[in-house]
């Protein structure tokens, strides 16, 4: 299997979905689809750009690096990540 359903979960709109994310992406491509879709799904009140928001496992605590690939970061099926 290659996919992971995670969690995203945005405070700042207060606003939370599922997500499957391919694990052989690199984080900062991951994060660019997240954001576009945040921002298309919130009608454009969350606009922000890759350098302006970090990817976080909520239960770690640990900040995800945009070189790092997906299957090498730790996420897993059943992640949470706070943008």
């Amino acid at each position: 299997m290659n996919k992971y359903l995670i969690t995203v979960i945005v405070p700042i709109v207060e606003f939370e979905y599922d997500i499957y994310i391919p694990n052989n992406k690199k984080i900062g491509t991951i994060k660019t689809l997240i954001l576009e879709s945040l921002s298309e799904l919130s009608n454009n009140s969350f606009n922000k750009k890759i350098e302006e928001v970090r990817m976080i496992d909520r239960d770690t605590g640990n900040e995800f690096e945009n070189n790092m690939y997906v299957k090498d970061s730790g996420i897993k099926n059943g992640s949470k990540i706070i943008i």
